[in-house]
Protein backbone atom coordinates (compact mmCIF):
# COMPACT_ATOMS: atom_id res chain seq x y z
CA UNK A 1 0.00 0.00 0.00
CA UNK A 2 0.98 3.43 -0.58
CA UNK A 3 0.38 6.69 1.01
CA UNK A 4 -0.51 9.90 -0.52
CA UNK A 5 -1.33 13.32 1.05
CA UNK A 6 -2.72 16.22 -1.12
CA UNK A 7 -2.32 19.66 -0.30
CA UNK A 8 -4.36 21.26 -2.80
CA UNK A 9 -5.66 25.03 -2.02
CA UNK A 10 -8.78 25.50 -0.33
CA UNK A 11 -9.80 21.87 -1.52
CA UNK A 12 -9.96 18.86 0.36
CA UNK A 13 -8.40 20.00 4.08
CA UNK A 14 -6.94 17.56 5.46
CA UNK A 15 -7.44 14.88 2.38
CA UNK A 16 -5.57 11.59 2.37
CA UNK A 17 -5.79 9.00 -0.63
CA UNK A 18 -4.91 5.22 0.05
CA UNK A 19 -4.22 3.17 -2.75
CA UNK A 20 -3.53 -0.36 -3.73
CA UNK A 21 -0.99 -1.15 -6.13
CA UNK A 22 -1.77 -2.83 -9.77
CA UNK A 23 -5.09 -1.97 -11.83
CA UNK A 24 -7.21 -4.48 -13.35
CA UNK A 25 -10.79 -4.09 -15.10
CA UNK A 26 -14.07 -3.30 -13.21
CA UNK A 27 -16.36 -0.39 -14.81
CA UNK A 28 -13.77 2.17 -14.71
CA UNK A 29 -11.40 0.14 -13.58
CA UNK A 30 -10.58 0.94 -10.04
CA UNK A 31 -12.71 1.50 -6.72
CA UNK A 32 -13.08 5.28 -5.53
CA UNK A 33 -14.89 5.51 -1.87
CA UNK A 34 -14.69 9.23 -0.89
CA UNK A 35 -15.24 9.19 3.25
CA UNK A 36 -16.98 12.83 4.47
CA UNK A 37 -16.21 13.21 7.74
CA UNK A 38 -15.10 15.49 11.17
CA UNK A 39 -11.45 15.32 10.96
CA UNK A 40 -10.53 18.31 13.45
CA UNK A 41 -13.95 18.75 14.99
CA UNK A 42 -16.05 17.74 18.07
CA UNK A 43 -17.03 14.63 16.14
CA UNK A 44 -12.70 13.82 15.11
CA UNK A 45 -12.13 11.01 17.50
CA UNK A 46 -15.19 9.61 17.37
CA UNK A 47 -15.08 9.54 13.58
CA UNK A 48 -12.23 11.50 11.63
CA UNK A 49 -8.75 9.14 11.25
CA UNK A 50 -10.37 6.36 12.87
CA UNK A 51 -13.11 6.16 10.40
CA UNK A 52 -10.29 6.08 7.96
CA UNK A 53 -8.41 3.39 9.59
CA UNK A 54 -10.98 0.95 9.81
CA UNK A 55 -12.01 1.23 6.48
CA UNK A 56 -8.37 0.81 5.28
CA UNK A 57 -8.75 -2.47 7.61
CA UNK A 58 -11.66 -3.67 5.65
CA UNK A 59 -9.48 -3.22 2.23
CA UNK A 60 -7.09 -5.06 3.83
CA UNK A 61 -9.45 -7.83 5.02
CA UNK A 62 -10.81 -8.32 1.45
CA UNK A 63 -7.00 -8.54 0.33
CA UNK A 64 -6.66 -5.27 -0.95
CA UNK A 65 -7.76 -5.70 -4.61
CA UNK A 66 -12.04 -6.13 -5.59
CA UNK A 67 -11.77 -8.78 -8.86
CA UNK A 68 -7.82 -7.43 -9.88
CA UNK A 69 -9.02 -3.63 -9.17
CA UNK A 70 -7.39 -1.14 -6.53
CA UNK A 71 -9.60 0.55 -3.93
CA UNK A 72 -9.13 4.38 -3.02
CA UNK A 73 -10.18 5.53 0.33
CA UNK A 74 -10.73 9.92 -0.03
CA UNK A 75 -10.98 11.71 3.47
CA UNK A 76 -12.64 14.38 3.42
CA UNK A 77 -12.49 16.64 6.54
CA UNK A 78 -16.12 18.70 6.35
CA UNK A 79 -14.76 20.60 9.42
CA UNK A 80 -12.70 22.28 7.71
CA UNK A 81 -14.72 22.42 4.22
CA UNK A 82 -17.43 24.26 6.87
CA UNK A 83 -14.17 26.78 8.14
CA UNK A 84 -13.15 27.41 4.50
CA UNK A 85 -16.71 28.17 3.28
CA UNK A 86 -17.70 30.98 5.98
CA UNK A 87 -14.02 32.37 5.04
CA UNK A 88 -14.23 32.52 1.61
CA UNK A 89 -18.10 34.01 1.26
CA UNK A 90 -17.57 35.93 4.12
CA UNK A 91 -21.13 34.25 5.81
CA UNK A 92 -22.05 33.64 8.78
CA UNK A 93 -23.86 30.56 8.26
CA UNK A 94 -23.41 27.77 5.88
CA UNK A 95 -25.68 26.58 2.87
CA UNK A 96 -25.37 23.22 3.10
CA UNK A 97 -26.87 21.69 0.36
CA UNK A 98 -24.44 24.78 -1.61
CA UNK A 99 -21.27 23.12 -0.02
CA UNK A 100 -21.86 19.99 -0.15
CA UNK A 101 -23.03 20.05 -3.97
CA UNK A 102 -19.42 21.55 -4.44
CA UNK A 103 -17.29 18.90 -2.39
CA UNK A 104 -19.44 16.07 -4.55
CA UNK A 105 -18.61 17.74 -7.73
CA UNK A 106 -15.00 17.80 -6.74
CA UNK A 107 -14.53 14.29 -5.69
CA UNK A 108 -16.67 13.05 -8.77
CA UNK A 109 -14.30 15.37 -11.05
CA UNK A 110 -11.27 14.57 -9.75
CA UNK A 111 -11.55 11.26 -8.50
CA UNK A 112 -14.62 10.05 -9.95
CA UNK A 113 -16.17 8.65 -6.83
CA UNK A 114 -17.80 5.80 -6.58
CA UNK A 115 -19.44 5.32 -2.99
CA UNK A 116 -19.01 7.94 -0.23
CA UNK A 117 -19.20 7.02 3.74
CA UNK A 118 -19.17 8.29 7.17
CA UNK A 119 -21.46 11.55 6.95
CA UNK A 120 -21.44 11.96 10.55
CA UNK A 121 -23.89 15.22 10.39
CA UNK A 122 -27.47 14.91 8.79
CA UNK A 123 -26.89 18.66 7.64
CA UNK A 124 -23.66 16.87 5.39
CA UNK A 125 -25.52 13.55 4.83
CA UNK A 126 -29.09 14.83 2.98
CA UNK A 127 -27.53 16.89 0.48
CA UNK A 128 -24.72 14.57 -0.02
CA UNK A 129 -27.29 11.42 -0.40
CA UNK A 130 -29.39 13.67 -2.70
CA UNK A 131 -26.52 14.26 -5.16
CA UNK A 132 -25.63 10.49 -5.08
CA UNK A 133 -28.45 9.08 -5.73
CA UNK A 134 -28.96 10.85 -8.98
CA UNK A 135 -25.48 10.15 -10.48
CA UNK A 136 -25.91 5.86 -9.15
CA UNK A 137 -23.46 6.49 -6.23
CA UNK A 138 -23.69 4.56 -3.75
CA UNK A 139 -23.79 6.41 -0.07
CA UNK A 140 -23.11 4.61 3.40
CA UNK A 141 -24.46 7.10 5.80
CA UNK A 142 -22.80 6.14 9.45
CA UNK A 143 -23.04 9.07 11.41
CA UNK A 144 -25.89 10.87 10.56
CA UNK A 145 -28.86 10.42 12.63
CA UNK A 146 -31.79 11.62 10.86
CA UNK A 147 -34.47 8.98 9.73
CA UNK A 148 -35.30 11.36 6.77
CA UNK A 149 -32.87 9.71 4.97
CA UNK A 150 -34.71 6.39 4.86
CA UNK A 151 -38.01 8.20 4.41
CA UNK A 152 -38.19 11.77 2.68
CA UNK A 153 -34.75 11.56 1.16
CA UNK A 154 -34.06 8.18 0.49
CA UNK A 155 -32.15 6.68 -2.59
CA UNK A 156 -32.03 3.18 -4.38
CA UNK A 157 -28.25 3.74 -4.25
CA UNK A 158 -28.52 4.68 -0.08
CA UNK A 159 -27.66 2.64 2.69
CA UNK A 160 -28.37 4.21 6.17
CA UNK A 161 -25.92 1.61 8.62
CA UNK A 162 -25.69 2.63 12.20
CA UNK A 163 -28.12 4.20 14.21
CA UNK A 164 -31.29 7.14 13.61
CA UNK A 165 -33.78 9.02 15.63
CA UNK A 166 -36.27 6.52 15.65
CA UNK A 167 -34.05 3.55 16.88
CA UNK A 168 -32.62 5.76 19.34
CA UNK A 169 -35.30 7.08 21.39
CA UNK A 170 -37.59 4.06 20.77
CA UNK A 171 -36.05 1.81 23.83
CA UNK A 172 -34.58 4.89 25.92
CA UNK A 173 -37.74 6.53 25.96
CA UNK A 174 -39.91 3.67 27.17
CA UNK A 175 -37.45 2.29 29.78
CA UNK A 176 -36.98 5.65 31.26
CA UNK A 177 -40.66 6.64 31.65
CA UNK A 178 -41.31 3.61 32.84
CA UNK A 179 -39.20 4.45 36.02
CA UNK A 180 -41.03 6.55 38.94
CA UNK A 181 -41.11 10.40 39.08
CA UNK A 182 -39.30 10.55 35.25
CA UNK A 183 -42.22 11.47 33.26
CA UNK A 184 -41.78 15.53 32.38
CA UNK A 185 -39.26 16.14 29.65
CA UNK A 186 -37.21 19.24 29.05
CA UNK A 187 -34.48 19.15 26.11
CA UNK A 188 -31.30 20.70 24.93
CA UNK A 189 -31.28 19.64 21.32
CA UNK A 190 -29.20 20.40 18.34
CA UNK A 191 -30.76 22.67 16.00
CA UNK A 192 -31.36 21.08 12.29
CA UNK A 193 -33.09 17.66 11.31
CA UNK A 194 -31.09 15.69 13.71
CA UNK A 195 -32.73 17.68 17.12
CA UNK A 196 -35.67 17.91 15.69
CA UNK A 197 -36.16 14.49 14.55
CA UNK A 198 -35.18 13.63 18.05
CA UNK A 199 -37.33 15.53 19.74
CA UNK A 200 -40.28 14.10 17.25
CA UNK A 201 -40.00 10.79 17.89
CA UNK A 202 -39.09 11.03 21.61
CA UNK A 203 -42.44 12.89 21.75
CA UNK A 204 -44.29 10.18 20.68
CA UNK A 205 -42.57 7.53 22.53
CA UNK A 206 -43.05 9.40 25.78
CA UNK A 207 -46.47 10.26 25.60
CA UNK A 208 -47.41 6.89 24.13
CA UNK A 209 -46.00 5.56 27.78
CA UNK A 210 -47.48 8.12 30.01
CA UNK A 211 -45.38 10.69 29.90
CA UNK A 212 -45.14 14.59 27.90
CA UNK A 213 -42.42 17.29 26.40
CA UNK A 214 -42.48 20.02 28.44
CA UNK A 215 -40.41 22.04 26.89
CA UNK A 216 -36.69 22.39 24.80
CA UNK A 217 -33.78 24.67 23.95
CA UNK A 218 -32.62 24.61 20.53
CA UNK A 219 -28.62 24.75 20.08
CA UNK A 220 -26.75 25.62 16.81
CA UNK A 221 -24.07 22.46 16.28
CA UNK A 222 -20.12 23.52 15.70
CA UNK A 223 -21.14 27.47 16.40
CA UNK A 224 -18.92 27.11 20.16
CA UNK A 225 -22.41 26.75 21.99
CA UNK A 226 -20.62 26.21 25.36
CA UNK A 227 -22.97 27.66 28.15
CA UNK A 228 -26.03 25.73 28.87
CA UNK A 229 -26.55 26.38 32.45
CA UNK A 230 -29.64 28.74 31.22
CA UNK A 231 -31.32 25.96 29.84
CA UNK A 232 -30.90 23.50 32.67
CA UNK A 233 -32.26 26.41 35.44
CA UNK A 234 -35.18 26.65 33.10
CA UNK A 235 -35.91 23.14 32.92
CA UNK A 236 -35.68 22.67 36.62
CA UNK A 237 -38.29 26.15 37.47
CA UNK A 238 -40.65 24.15 34.16
CA UNK A 239 -41.09 20.93 36.58
CA UNK A 240 -38.65 18.28 34.60
CA UNK A 241 -37.56 15.60 35.97
CA UNK A 242 -35.93 14.36 32.94
CA UNK A 243 -33.36 16.33 31.04
CA UNK A 244 -32.81 14.78 27.32
CA UNK A 245 -29.14 15.41 25.35
CA UNK A 246 -30.19 15.32 21.88
CA UNK A 247 -26.82 17.24 20.99
CA UNK A 248 -23.34 15.99 19.72
CA UNK A 249 -19.96 16.40 20.19
CA UNK A 250 -17.99 18.72 22.42
CA UNK A 251 -21.65 20.29 22.99
CA UNK A 252 -23.01 17.07 23.87
CA UNK A 253 -19.69 16.94 26.41
CA UNK A 254 -20.71 20.20 27.38
CA UNK A 255 -23.87 20.25 28.55
CA UNK A 256 -23.77 16.99 30.09
CA UNK A 257 -21.18 18.06 32.13
CA UNK A 258 -22.87 21.38 33.34
CA UNK A 259 -25.98 19.30 33.90
CA UNK A 260 -24.25 17.21 36.38
CA UNK A 261 -21.66 20.29 37.46
CA UNK A 262 -25.89 22.21 38.27
CA UNK A 263 -26.82 19.06 41.13
CA UNK A 264 -30.24 19.60 39.80
CA UNK A 265 -31.13 16.58 38.47
CA UNK A 266 -28.96 15.02 40.73
CA UNK A 267 -30.82 13.44 43.38
CA UNK A 268 -34.17 13.89 42.00
CA UNK A 269 -34.04 13.33 38.45
CA UNK A 270 -32.64 11.24 35.34
CA UNK A 271 -30.27 12.46 32.53
CA UNK A 272 -30.20 10.91 29.27
CA UNK A 273 -28.30 11.12 26.01
CA UNK A 274 -29.91 10.60 22.80
CA UNK A 275 -26.60 10.10 20.98
CA UNK A 276 -23.16 9.39 22.99
CA UNK A 277 -20.01 7.33 21.76
CA UNK A 278 -17.06 6.07 23.64
CA UNK A 279 -14.85 9.23 23.33
CA UNK A 280 -17.84 11.34 24.42
CA UNK A 281 -17.35 9.45 27.66
CA UNK A 282 -13.48 9.13 27.98
CA UNK A 283 -13.62 13.01 27.27
CA UNK A 284 -16.53 13.40 29.87
CA UNK A 285 -14.55 11.14 32.79
CA UNK A 286 -16.58 7.97 34.35
CA UNK A 287 -17.66 10.48 37.57
CA UNK A 288 -19.46 12.85 35.37
CA UNK A 289 -21.15 10.52 33.29
CA UNK A 290 -21.50 7.39 35.79
CA UNK A 291 -25.65 6.09 35.55
CA UNK A 292 -26.25 7.96 32.20
CA UNK A 293 -28.31 5.99 29.91
CA UNK A 294 -28.15 5.56 26.13
CA UNK A 295 -29.17 3.20 23.53
CA UNK A 296 -25.95 2.19 21.09
CA UNK A 297 -25.46 0.28 18.07
CA UNK A 298 -22.25 -1.16 19.28
CA UNK A 299 -19.65 -1.67 22.31
CA UNK A 300 -16.20 -3.07 21.69
CA UNK A 301 -16.50 -5.32 25.12
CA UNK A 302 -19.63 -6.89 23.89
CA UNK A 303 -18.34 -10.43 22.48
CA UNK A 304 -15.49 -12.06 21.56
CA UNK A 305 -15.89 -10.89 17.78
CA UNK A 306 -16.33 -7.16 19.08
CA UNK A 307 -13.26 -7.60 21.23
CA UNK A 308 -10.89 -9.08 18.54
CA UNK A 309 -11.53 -6.23 16.13
CA UNK A 310 -11.06 -3.97 18.78
CA UNK A 311 -8.04 -5.16 19.84
CA UNK A 312 -6.77 -4.66 16.26
CA UNK A 313 -7.87 -1.48 15.63
CA UNK A 314 -6.37 -0.27 19.01
CA UNK A 315 -3.11 -1.38 17.77
CA UNK A 316 -3.45 0.85 14.60
CA UNK A 317 -5.24 3.65 16.13
CA UNK A 318 -4.29 3.48 19.82
CA UNK A 319 -8.02 3.62 20.80
CA UNK A 320 -10.67 1.04 20.83
CA UNK A 321 -13.12 2.20 18.26
CA UNK A 322 -16.24 3.86 18.81
CA UNK A 323 -19.43 3.14 17.21
CA UNK A 324 -19.36 4.96 14.47
CA UNK A 325 -15.83 3.24 13.78
CA UNK A 326 -16.77 -0.47 14.10
CA UNK A 327 -19.86 0.65 11.65
CA UNK A 328 -17.36 2.17 9.10
CA UNK A 329 -15.33 -1.16 9.07
CA UNK A 330 -18.51 -2.97 8.64
CA UNK A 331 -19.94 -0.36 5.89
CA UNK A 332 -17.22 -0.72 3.98
CA UNK A 333 -16.49 -4.77 4.14
CA UNK A 334 -20.28 -5.26 2.85
CA UNK A 335 -19.41 -2.69 -0.03
CA UNK A 336 -16.96 -4.62 -1.11
CA UNK A 337 -18.24 -7.82 -1.14
CA UNK A 338 -20.95 -6.42 -2.98
CA UNK A 339 -18.51 -5.24 -5.76
CA UNK A 340 -16.89 -8.43 -5.49
CA UNK A 341 -19.94 -10.50 -6.50
CA UNK A 342 -21.75 -7.89 -8.89
CA UNK A 343 -18.83 -6.83 -10.90
CA UNK A 344 -19.84 -3.09 -10.36
CA UNK A 345 -18.84 -0.23 -8.05
CA UNK A 346 -22.26 2.44 -8.43
CA UNK A 347 -25.65 1.91 -9.09
CA UNK A 348 -28.67 0.04 -8.76
CA UNK A 349 -27.72 -3.23 -9.39
CA UNK A 350 -24.81 -3.14 -7.12
CA UNK A 351 -26.77 -2.05 -4.15
CA UNK A 352 -29.41 -4.83 -4.79
CA UNK A 353 -26.62 -7.02 -4.90
CA UNK A 354 -26.08 -5.88 -1.32
CA UNK A 355 -29.21 -6.17 0.11
CA UNK A 356 -28.74 -10.09 -0.71
CA UNK A 357 -25.88 -10.37 0.54
CA UNK A 358 -25.49 -12.14 4.09
CA UNK A 359 -23.49 -10.48 6.91
CA UNK A 360 -20.23 -11.26 6.70
CA UNK A 361 -19.20 -13.21 9.53
CA UNK A 362 -15.79 -11.30 10.30
CA UNK A 363 -18.65 -8.37 10.85
CA UNK A 364 -18.08 -7.24 14.67
CA UNK A 365 -20.94 -4.49 14.18
CA UNK A 366 -23.82 -6.42 12.70
CA UNK A 367 -25.52 -9.70 14.38
CA UNK A 368 -25.96 -12.37 11.54
CA UNK A 369 -29.78 -11.55 11.58
CA UNK A 370 -29.44 -7.96 10.57
CA UNK A 371 -31.46 -6.86 7.49
CA UNK A 372 -30.79 -4.77 4.38
CA UNK A 373 -34.47 -3.21 3.42
CA UNK A 374 -35.34 -1.55 0.20
CA UNK A 375 -35.84 1.76 1.51
CA UNK A 376 -32.03 1.46 2.51
CA UNK A 377 -32.49 1.01 6.40
CA UNK A 378 -30.41 -1.69 7.43
CA UNK A 379 -31.67 -3.20 10.49
CA UNK A 380 -29.84 -4.75 13.22
CA UNK A 381 -29.71 -5.25 17.40
CA UNK A 382 -29.33 -1.86 19.86
CA UNK A 383 -28.56 -1.80 22.90
CA UNK A 384 -29.05 0.16 25.75
CA UNK A 385 -25.95 0.82 27.87
CA UNK A 386 -25.59 2.92 31.33
CA UNK A 387 -22.16 4.13 32.44
CA UNK A 388 -20.21 2.04 35.35
CA UNK A 389 -18.99 4.22 37.90
CA UNK A 390 -15.79 4.57 38.57
CA UNK A 391 -15.44 1.61 40.91
CA UNK A 392 -17.15 -0.80 38.48
CA UNK A 393 -14.83 -0.03 35.88
CA UNK A 394 -12.07 -2.92 35.75
CA UNK A 395 -9.76 -2.22 32.34
CA UNK A 396 -8.65 0.71 30.00
CA UNK A 397 -12.08 1.81 28.18
CA UNK A 398 -14.03 -0.18 29.86
CA UNK A 399 -16.95 2.06 30.36
CA UNK A 400 -20.76 0.54 29.44
CA UNK A 401 -22.85 -2.30 30.80
CA UNK A 402 -25.44 -3.56 29.21
CA UNK A 403 -28.81 -2.97 30.25
CA UNK A 404 -30.55 -4.56 27.58
CA UNK A 405 -30.59 -5.91 23.83
CA UNK A 406 -33.53 -4.21 21.88
CA UNK A 407 -33.66 -6.35 18.67
CA UNK A 408 -34.04 -4.64 15.65
CA UNK A 409 -37.69 -5.64 14.62
CA UNK A 410 -38.35 -3.41 17.75
CA UNK A 411 -35.56 -0.62 17.10
CA UNK A 412 -36.11 0.41 13.88
CA UNK A 413 -39.49 2.25 12.44
CA UNK A 414 -41.45 -0.69 10.55
CA UNK A 415 -40.99 -0.72 6.61
CA UNK A 416 -45.04 -0.11 6.59
CA UNK A 417 -44.26 3.13 8.01
CA UNK A 418 -42.14 4.52 5.84
CA UNK A 419 -42.22 7.72 3.22
CA UNK A 420 -40.13 6.26 1.13
CA UNK A 421 -42.00 5.55 -2.18
CA UNK A 422 -40.10 3.36 -4.13
CA UNK A 423 -40.09 0.81 -0.77
CA UNK A 424 -43.88 0.41 -0.36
Amino acid sequence: MTLKTFFKAALFTGLIVFSASNFAEITDNEINIGIITDASGGWSDATGQGALIASQMAVNDMGGLINGAPVNLIMVDYTAEIKDYLSTTGKKTVDYTKMIQQIMKRLETEYNIDAISELSDSRIAIPAQNYAKEKGIISLVVGAGSTTLTNKFCSKTGFHWSWDTYALTKGLGKVIVENENSDKWYFLALEGAFGEDAIKKSRTVIETNGGKVIGKRMFPYGYGATNFFPAIEEARKAGANVIAIANAGDEAIAAIRQVRESGIFEKEGTVVSLITLLQDIRKLGLYSSRNLQFVAPFYWNRDEKSRNFAKRFLSRHGAVPSAAQAAMYSATLHYLRGVAESGYDKGETLANKMRALDVDPRDPFLDPKAAFRKDGRVVHDMYLVEVKSPQETTEAWDYFKLIRTIPGSEAYQPISETQCQFAK
